[in-house]
């Protein structure tokens, strides 16, 4: 049963008891009472601290970033800084140095990542923010400039397709808190189907994972993975790619191996609220987006009286009714249902 740490005048009154009694309560043994009981009031307090830095689900940050460093082979994910290629006009022979800065209108800076000796006319060269993270991604066209001019080069330089791509916030809290205890509850097993997802979920960007056996045929596994944190979250190619690189370097050699990216199946809801005003339009929203967050994985089938289980228990809500769907939703194997957004109905 849990501890039930006493509150201080509690403490208080039970060191004056022992101290003093009555006869002594305006002695200065009531003063040393006060002091004693507030020192052990705080060493109480300390206790407490230190249970929940025992297990993951309740450590503090500094602490789950130690555990992570013990347990896990991937330790909590950098920011990634975006990186892409742009064009520039320049004349022969100039030399863009490495680390040379460009700055877009909004203040993002970024760098060339490696230096170049021009040709006359239009030059191309790979550039990376200067700061981690998804504000560096940018679509192409975007327009940057030179922040100290350069002999022989153009002052603008253009962001070429597919843009800067690639930047992603630092690992969060939370999600780090789901792998290192995650790592209590599954244990490696040299290839299961867990180890697979375990081994995807420590790529940097990567947020869910699944494994199927077999789905390619006999002697074959399938991983798809998310990207929940990126604008787009179903990896493109090269992710995958990425991804099936650094698996392959720490699975045994077994069964060969497919990086695949859940097909996306967009789920749009009809609704009728009462009462039907914004705060509750935007409760209804986040509980189905919680619902799809916890029951809807690869494969699996919406059930339509959890979506009105959903939609009942958001904030403010009175009465419904729910024209589409009218029907729990499947999935294929290969399918991920997304939430597609509300139409509210008059």
């Amino acid at each position: 049963m849990p501890f039930d740490t006493p509150t201080l005048p509690v403490l208080v009154n039970r060191t004056q008891s022992d101290l003093a009694g009555d006869a002594l309560r305006r002695s200065d043994a009531q003063v040393l009472a006060r002091a004693v009981s507030g020192t052990a009031y705080g060493l109480y307090g300390y206790m407490d601290w230190i249970i929940d830095q025992i297990l993951p689900d309740t450590a503090d940050e500094v602490t789950l970033e130690r555990m992570a460093d013990l347990r896990l082979k991937q330790p909590r994910k950098a920011a990634q800084p975006a990186v892409g290629s742009v064009s520039f006009t320049a004349a022969a022979n100039a030399v863009l140095d490495v680390d040379t800065v460009l700055q877009a209108r909004d203040g993002r800076s970024y760098k060339v990542t490696a230096g170049k000796n021009t040709v006359a006319g239009t030059n191309t060269i790979t550039i990376e923010a200067v700061d981690a993270g998804v504000m560096g991604n940018a679509d192409p066209g975007l327009v940057l400039a030179l922040v100290q001019p350069v002999e022989g080069v153009a002052m603008t330089f253009t962001v070429l397709a597919p843009g800067l791509v690639g930047g992603i916030a630092q690992e969060s809290v939370e999600s780090l808190r789901a792998r290192v205890s995650r790592s209590y509850k599954v244990l490696p097993h040299g290839g299961s189907k867990d180890d697979y997802e375990t081994w995807a979920l420590e790529f940097p960007g990567v947020t869910r994972a699944w494994c199927r056996r077999n789905y390619m045929g006999p002697g074959t596994v399938g991983v798809f993975v998310m990207r929940d944190g990126d604008v787009n979250p179903t990896p493109d190619a090269g992710q995958l790619a990425e991804v099936l690189e650094y698996i392959e370097h720490v699975r045994p050699v077994t069964a060969e191996l497919y990086l695949l990216a859940p097909v996306a199946v967009s789920v749009t809801y009809r609704i009728r609220l009462t009462p039907d005003t914004g705060a509750v339009r935007a409760a209804v929203e986040t509980q189905l987006i919680d619902l799809h967050s916890r029951e809807a994985g690869l494969g699996d089938t919406l059930l339509l009286t959890h979506i009105a289980e959903a939609i009942s228990s958001s904030t403010g809500e009175v009465d419904h009714k729910l024209t589409a769907p009218v029907a729990d939703v499947p999935a294929a194997a290969n399918q991920l249902l997304t939430f597609g957004g509300c139409v509210w109905l008059g």
